[in-house]
């Protein structure tokens, strides 16, 4: 690939202090009773732990599986069918809960679990009052742990960083971490939400991609600032600069991170509201239904 570019920075020690106010006080972890969840519990009670911080877990009912026959129920059988699926959600809950409370045990950090009913207004307010958000990232468009959109609608409302964890996702510990940097507010909010953990990371990598397009923002050596910046906070980093040659930038990213080894993505989100429905730009899409490490995406 052409004009690549790679510098790095060294941390001053006499800086290393400055970092030492940020951290995680509250993670919330959203899960259901659909997806699969021993990874991202795992992942969010690591996290926890890592930073000392309370573990919430929020559970959202899922819809309750009804069958063609259910459907013709009336009276005393509509009534049976109700108490079964009561149960049906009960079990499953039970489930949940006992996964959760076995693996916060295991590592030995502060937890709480709350319950939510299918389809229930609150579940957004559970992220307002959280550092950071971790949740089943989309499967595809449309398809997302809890109410439809629930993902997309965290990371463009909540104002909050937002953590999508991959469908089978076996990353477990944050070491290595890429940061897609466009000098842009979303990218400056993004690296500002994700400090507690690039300052724990051993190493940061800050992407920077067809910086001629922006040459304004970035200064005259782009990403050096963001890196310094990071390096004062005690972040190992180093700058990348590619030129994208006209390929897809989402696929760029990831293609880098995997090259990099990154266990995290950090990048803004891009996107708009249109009536009710969220929408995402073309590289945050990308990004969002096709990376296979947790990504955290702020706005």
């Amino acid at each position: 690939m052409a004009n690549n570019q790679s510098t790095s920075t060294t941390p001053d020690p006499a800086s290393l202090s400055i970092g030492k106010g940020t951290g995680l006080g509250e993670i919330v972890v959203f899960i259901d009773g659909h997806t699969e969840t021993a990874g991202i519990l795992e992942f969010a009670s690591i996290l926890a732990q890592e930073h000392g911080a309370r573990l919430i877990s929020v559970f959202m009912q899922p819809e309750p599986t009804v069958t063609p026959a259910e459907t013709f129920a009336r009276g005393k059988g509509m009534d049976s069918i109700i108490e079964a699926h009561q149960a049906q959600l009960e079990r499953i809950e039970t489930e949940r809960r006992s996964q959760f409370e076995g693996i916060v045990r295991r590592h030995g950090i502060r937890s709480e679990w709350r319950s939510l009913a299918y389809l229930s207004s609150e579940v957004g307010v559970h992220a307002y009052y959280a550092d950071l958000v971790v949740i089943a990232r989309p499967e595809s468009a449309g398809q997302s742990a809890g109410p439809p959109d629930l993902a997309e609608s965290l990371v463009l409302s909540s104002g909050r960083p937002i953590i999508m964890f991959p469908p089978r996702g076996t990353v477990s510990q944050i070491r290595r971490i890429l940061v897609a940097w466009n000098a842009t507010r979303e990218s400056i909010r993004a690296v500002a939400d994700a400090l507690p953990l690039l300052v724990k990371a051993k190493a940061v990598q800050v992407l920077v991609v067809d910086h001629e397009r922006n040459r304004a923002s970035h200064g005259q050596e782009p990403g050096a600032d963001i890196a310094r910046h990071l390096t004062r906070h005690g972040a190992q980093v180093e700058v990348q600069r590619l030129s994208a040659g006209g390929k897809d930038v989402g696929q760029l990213l990831l293609s880098q991170a995997a090259a990099f080894g990154a266990d995290l993505l950090v990048m803004g989100a891009y996107g708009h509201s249109q009536l009710r429905e969220w929408m995402f730009g073309g590289v945050t899409r990308t990004v969002l239904y096709q990376a296979v490490l947790p990504v955290l995406l702020s706005r």
